[in-house]
């Protein structure tokens, strides 16, 4: 009997529509339904801005459909799905591991053939639209268990890194967290050989929801006048994977950005206005950025 723990959840999507709106009137396109989203501890092994070493960590669901998959943080899962609550009164804790790890949206399959990454360099977010590529695999002899699943080894180099991962063929999907996929099974766990990024699955939601896409971001901002956060919806800018690991590169790269995000963001001095700064964080371009940072440890080398 498998130990996983199995959420079965009375979500059930209005298949009609091509078209959804939330409450912060947000537009967003169904591209289809899951069959299940996976859930997965993501950590980073990296150090803070005095050197010392730490692991960072944050949930991301990935969400399954037919030919479509998305990877975003769970918590952001939740708000769409109503489920807010379940994070707790300060929602600011997951935005704050969201920008010490840099992490991005994915979309897998959509358009067909395509994965649609969106990234937030503050103060901007953008869209990078690619060929979807599979990592070349290599079966490896041996097998171990994750949440109660049998699973196969395999390893594979993907754009610079060299991935060591776990599938399941009882979960039948090529589909596995952030861009790694193309195995006859879920990925289940995923470490890179320097042990610096780790994926591994923590449960499994049997569910039907909606996978969306929107053309823009909820941009949260505080609001001097009404004094309250107020959220806009912004578009994103395009930009293509060279452009954004240069970019990201040229401002978290920097040795010096731990120590001072907001002088170093960018790569430039660029005056920025701040619409809320309080404590550890400030909000840039609508856009959560801590007072200190963490080493960026990039997921992609090439």
């Amino acid at each position: 009997m498998k130990t996983i723990l199995t959420i079965i959840l009375a979500l059930v999507a209005n298949t009609m529509s091509a078209q959804m709106l939330t409450r912060d009137n947000e537009k967003l396109d169904t591209l289809c339904q899951t069959k299940f989203t996976a859930v997965y501890q993501y950590s980073i092994n990296t150090s803070d801005a005095e050197g010392h070493p730490v692991t960072d960590s944050v949930r991301l669901a990935l969400q399954v459909g037919d030919g479509v998959w998305k990877t975003w943080t769970y918590e952001r899962y939740l708000f769409q799905q109503q489920r807010g609550e379940e994070i707790g009164e300060d929602h600011y804790w997951f935005m704050h591991n969201e920008a010490l790890m840099h992490i991005a949206t994915t979309t897998v399959g959509y358009p067909e053939g395509k994965t649609i990454t969106l990234e937030s360099i503050p103060p901007r977010q953008y869209e990078v639209t690619e060929d979807t590529e599979t990592p070349t695999w290599n079966m490896v002899e041996g097998s171990d268990s994750v949440c109660g699943y049998l699973c196969q080894k395999a390893n594979g180099k993907f754009h610079g890194k060299t991935w060591n991962v776990l599938y399941a063929e009882d979960i039948p999907t090529i589909a596995g967290p952030w861009k790694l996929q193309g195995l006859p099974g879920l990925i289940t766990y995923a470490a890179d050989d320097e042990g610096i990024h780790t994926f591994r699955l923590i449960g499994i939601y049997q569910e039907t929801a909606p996978i969306t896409y929107s053309s823009g971001s909820l941009v949260s901002e505080f609001s001097m006048e009404r004094l309250c956060m107020t959220t806009t919806v912004r578009p994103y800018e395009k930009a293509t994977r060279e452009q954004i690991q240069k970019h990201k590169k040229n401002a978290f790269g920097n040795r010096l950005y731990p120590t001072n995000p907001m002088f170093y963001m960018g790569g430039s001095r660029e005056i920025l206005s701040v619409g809320q700064k309080s404590g550890n964080y400030q909000f840039v371009g609508g856009l959560y950025v801590p007072d200190k940072a963490h080493k960026y440890q990039p997921l992609e080398l090439e």
